[in-house]
């Protein structure tokens, strides 16, 4: 397949500072690889054109927080609170998936994302429950073609007569996870550089779960099995514990650039400034912090901070996966709090949307170690593009090309996507997929797993929570009787 390509008279929103926005402008990829930007570029025979007129060319967007699987969960919390959540999605769905559901989730996930621009994004997969699993959903990344760092993640989901067929019983293999992970590392991704359109990650338990010993043994297993980046979720808001696990990382001199963390709204300076001074990466979702009482979300004032900051869109059982409504949301939530902490009558507005439209991109690819690779449209980068089609009435007419694509865009106006300079949705279609047969085998599966999680024995998992040491949740019997009481949609 062509990976050479002239794209032809487009608006070019480049993130890059030296090229910034460039009108009636082309963009050349050869081989993969932007080699020019510029108006009316000469361009060697032979190269296919894709006419950009009425498009802004900008970079692939860049989540760096999801956890993929939940594809066929849609709606199920997006009323919930976290202690909701967690009882529902990762208490009694996450052990209803077979291998071909997990698999299923992994590639439409993927799909999902190329289809809103999203060419890169960071797959926090805590639902492995079995070998069959862990291949089936490195497998649906692998088949989406979507550029992606898949984290192999350690939790352990609750086990009940009736769930998904395969289903290891971790009472009974404890930490068979660990060694499958070593297995996936070497099968998978015999090489693991940043030019690789799929790379091995890493993912503790649940750092805010576990004591801090058992999360930190996780995190030093991942790099001795040579895992890219190693992710989890840390300083919850309100559902912090007070781990402070940056502090304890940085007193056993265990900080570096491989560590992602997500959420981090309760983070204290001294840990901010642990994370710039040791290159340490923070992926906020504005969405489910701002409803789940994880926020409010901290990216501007850890950018502000000089900090790897950036954006995710986390699940899609609670919002949809579409960056430039994370995008939106974080920018005026902010700008409102901004507004409502001056005294008097604001004067001057605080954030731009340029700002977060960096973080969705290059803060994004600073965040995965891939800021010389992605994230911007710059001579020698990879090309993962996004054109977008500003011919419907939200779109015209443009006078600022950014701030259209900051809170006037969605995901249906992404008409063509290149990643690793490989056209995978064009003319707003996805190339390569039958949407239609897809769907079928999607909604039957969203079915099967409803079905198999009728029979989950609710007293007996709202017990084994409350019982677990260093239980999440606590003492918090109010929300895990809520949670109970909705667990189990109708539908």
């Amino acid at each position: 397949m062509s990976k050479s390509y002239h794209i032809r008279n487009g608006t070019v929103v480049s993130v890059d500072e030296e090229i910034g926005v460039k009108y009636n402008c082309d963009v050349l990829v050869e081989n993969g690889t932007i080699t020019a930007v510029g108006n009316n570029l000469k361009v060697p025979n032979g190269i296919a054109e894709i006419d950009a007129t009425d498009c802004i060319i900008s970079p692939g967007f860049v989540d760096t927080h999801r956890h993929t699987w939940q594809t066929q969960l849609k709606n199920v919390t997006s009323d919930a609170l976290l202690p909701e959540y967690f009882f529902n999605i990762r208490n009694i769905y996450g052990s209803c998936y077979n291998a071909r559901d997990a698999y299923l989730g992994n590639l439409v996930g993927a799909l999902e994302s190329i289809d809103a621009g999203i060419t890169f994004l960071i797959d926090h997969c805590h639902m492995i429950n079995s070998p069959r699993h862990s291949d089936a959903v490195v497998e649906g990344l692998r088949d989406a073609q979507i550029r992606a760092v898949f984290c192999y993640g350690l939790y352990r989901n609750q086990k009940w007569t009736g769930v998904a067929e395969g289903t290891i019983q971790d009472e009974t293999v404890p930490d068979w996870r660990l060694e499958d992970a070593k297995r996936v590392k070497d099968k998978y991704f015999p090489t693991n550089s940043p030019d690789t359109l799929l790379r091995f990650g890493f993912a503790p338990a649940e750092v805010e779960r576990y004591s801090v010993d058992e999360s930190i043994g996780q995190l030093e297993y991942g790099r001795k099995i040579g895992a890219a980046l190693i992710t989890g979720h840390i300083s919850l808001g309100k559902m912090d514990r007070g781990v402070n696990f940056i502090r304890k990382l940085k007193q056993r001199k265990l900080l570096g650039p491989d560590l992602l963390f997500s959420h981090c709204a309760s983070l204290h300076d001294d840990e901010l400034d642990a994370v710039r001074e040791y290159g340490v990466s923070l992926s906020v979702t504005p969405e489910t912090e701002m409803q789940m009482a994880m926020g409010p979300p901290i990216v501007f004032r850890a950018a502000d901070r000089k900090c790897n900051a950036s954006l995710g869109c986390d699940v899609a059982c609670n919002n949809p996966i579409d960056m430039f409504q994370q995008m939106r949301l974080m920018l005026q939530a902010q700008r409102n709090t901004d507004n409502v902490a001056v005294e008097g009558v604001p004067t001057t507005i605080s954030r731009k949307c340029h700002e977060v439209l960096r973080l969705a991109t290059m803060g994004g690819a600073e965040c995965v170690g891939l800021k010389d690779v992605i994230g911007s449209i710059t001579v020698g980068k990879r090309a993962d593009l996004v054109l977008t089609k500003c011919t419907s009435m939200r779109l015209t007419p443009v006078h600022d090309p950014v701030r259209a694509l900051v809170l006037y865009a969605n995901a249906s106006d992404v008409d063509t996507v290149l990643i690793d300079g490989l056209i995978v949705k064009q003319g707003g279609n996805l190339t390569g997929f039958d949407w239609p047969t897809l769907r079928k085998d999607l909604l039957e599966s969203s079915k099967n797993i409803i079905d198999r999680s009728k029979a989950a024995p609710l007293d007996e998992i709202k017990h084994r929570i409350l019982t677990e040491k260093s239980a999440w949740l606590g003492s918090n019997l109010s929300a895990i009787e809520k949670a109970k009481q909705g667990a189990v949609p109708t539908a």
